[in-house]
């Protein structure tokens, strides 16, 4: 495995190549019919029906309804005809949704004496209705925070694994912390994804002797991407957009 994924058990095994999902694809959606009409719309709650959205409803409340409803393509007949046939569209647009979680953001060790470690300090979680692209910034070394000393940066790894450590350094389990900058990595849409993945995330650091005595430090990004962005939801905020097509 030459790259971390944010979210699987045997990740590795479900991988789609970058070159797949090089891009999230563009917005995706049928346009509303010309003429629709929004009308009234509830959600059940366990309990009663509570009131979502509709024509009078505040257009601050309708943008963040969980659901929203038109009607369209009115037909009407007159005639002594024996039989009427009308055609009836049944059409719902739904939006994807990721809920994930991280048990921390944030690694520090405090290390007495040179060597080679590691832990799994975090745990993270993923859930989503359709396929995952994620993407990683800024990832590096840790490097010395002040001038001097004599080696400036920490090797650094990373993996991702169960409840012991997923591989001996060297090992294809690991890999290079800069190695994951400008990775494109897709967790496919699958009933375990719906459902919810868990993995450990790993860190390893290689404290040599050259290493002066003092505070190293890394930030990166890990972004989380849809891959089926609705034309009708604002990437931004996730809410429906105040205009509607």
């Amino acid at each position: 495995m030459k790259r971390m994924i944010l979210i699987l058990t045997l990740m590795a095994a479900l991988l789609i190549p970058a070159a797949a999902l090089a891009q999230v694809p563009p917005p995706t959606g049928i346009p509303l019919p010309a003429g629709a009409v929004e009308v009234d719309s509830w959600y059940f709650d366990g309990t009663n029906w509570v009131h979502m959205s509709g024509p009078d409803t505040d257009p601050g409340l309708r943008v963040i309804a969980l659901a929203r409803c038109w009607s369209s393509n009115p037909v009407q007949g007159s005639c002594n005809k024996e039989h009427w046939t009308i055609d009836f569209t049944h059409h719902a647009s739904i939006a994807q949704w990721i809920d994930w979680t991280l048990s921390g953001s944030r690694w520090d060790w405090r290390v007495r004496k040179p060597g080679t470690y590691t832990a799994d300090c975090i745990t993270a979680t993923l859930k989503s209705n359709n396929a995952v692209a994620i993407t990683y910034s800024g990832f590096d070394d840790l490097t010395r925070l002040n001038e001097g000393g004599v080696k400036q940066t920490i090797d650094t790894f990373y993996s991702i694994g169960g409840a012991v450590p997923p591989g001996l350094p060297g090992s294809d389990a690991w890999v290079r912390a800069s190695a994951l900058n400008n990775e494109v990595d897709t967790i496919p849409d699958g009933a375990g994804l719906h459902e919810g993945l868990q993995t450990k995330l790993w860190n390893m650091i290689v404290v040599e002797n050259c290493n002066s005595s003092c505070e190293y430090e890394d930030t990166g990004v890990i972004t989380i991407s849809v891959t089926n962005l609705k034309h009708w939801i604002d990437g931004e905020s996730g809410n429906f957009k105040e205009t509607q097509e």
